[in-house]
């Protein structure tokens, strides 16, 4: 008898090894992935400018980073009651200080360009369709700014679609042998309401799988089907009923996995698994410096073995 229905996902039509390059950006659930590879010593890129849902300001950021002559200016910042603010990102860029924020985004999209040129996989994670506009732009991130200065919008998935579209031929003209994969995320925003976050899901979708169909090196991943419709259980969610839980993700990531990496790769990562969990074991005391020893030899084995990894 069967209790679920699993998702059979067939692999990638290719293949990357885990040390050469990749960036994750978008949704808060870009972040777990990424950390967990993060965790292993694998080197890669994690939303260098924080958690953005909304798939446009997401993909405006990625233009500007593809444009080696642009960086951001006052022209860029909105200023309110002694603050300055840049509504294109995170929450967390905001500061007293022009010179300061300024720094900071032009640090950090820095970053972004980098790994962008250096990177074989970039997986961008689409969290909603909902978006609140200022001056006909769907923005990152309201700052808590008074809500006067804002209009609520539906993205249209046709609108989504045509800015995928212009971003992913913009990256492919950069780095041609760059392989996209688009992922909806199963964090449901309940904010809206749950029917709103049913259309605003369906947008996404929409827009994805019309994308992946018409252009070459784009391949979708489905994370939010492997959450909503095979785990498919409250079991499954953290206390809030919104987030998936560690073992969702760590479910989600083991699919992953054999969606872009060969076996030979798969290997790889199961030995840096074994390690992670030989470091982080607790020991008494006495026996502390020895396994400290142990780790430090094991350590040296492995960037020996894999001098790219970051243990």
């Amino acid at each position: 008898m069967k209790f679920r229905t699993e998702l059979n996902i067939k692999p990638a039509p290719f293949q990357i090894s885990p040390f050469e390059g990749m960036v994750f950006i978008g949704s808060c659930f870009s972040d777990n992935m990424g950390e967990r590879f993060r965790r292993l010593g694998i080197p890669l890129l994690t939303n260098p400018f924080g958690v953005i849902f909304h798939p446009l300001p997401l993909l405006e950021i990625v233009l500007k980073a593809l444009d080696p002559d642009f960086s951001y200016s006052a022209a860029n910042l909105l200023h309110h009651e002694n603050r300055f603010y840049s509504l294109a990102h995170h929450g967390s860029y905001s500061d007293k200080s022009e010179e300061i924020l300024l720094e900071k985004l032009n640090r950090d999209i820095g970053f972004l360009r980098e790994g962008l040129a250096d990177c074989k996989l970039l997986c961008l994670t689409l969290g909603t369709s909902f978006g609140y506009e200022r001056e006909g732009r769907v923005v990152a991130n309201c700052h808590k700014l008074p809500q006067s200065f804002f209009q609520k919008k539906l993205s249209s998935s046709a609108v989504i679609e045509k800015k995928l579209e212009e971003v992913i031929e913009a990256l492919h003209r950069k780095n041609p042998s760059l392989k996209i994969v688009l992922t909806v995320s199963p964090v449901r925003h309940v904010k809206d309401g749950l029917v709103e976050n049913n259309r605003s899901k369906a947008q996404l979708l929409t827009a994805v799988h019309n994308l992946c169909e018409s252009i070459d090196n784009a391949f979708y991943f489905p994370s939010y089907e492997l959450v909503v419709d095979d785990l498919r259980d409250y079991r499954f969610f953290k206390k809030d009923l919104v987030h998936p839980s560690d073992i969702a993700v760590d479910y989600v990531q083991e699919a992953f996995l054999k969606f872009v990496f060969d076996d030979k790769s798969i290997k790889v990562i199961d030995e840096l698994q074994k390690f992670q969990l030989f470091q982080s074991h607790k020991v008494s005391s006495e026996n502390k410096e020895i396994h400290e020893l142990k780790v430090q030899e094991k350590k040296s084995e492995l960037k020996k073995k894999y001098p790219k990894v970051e243990v």
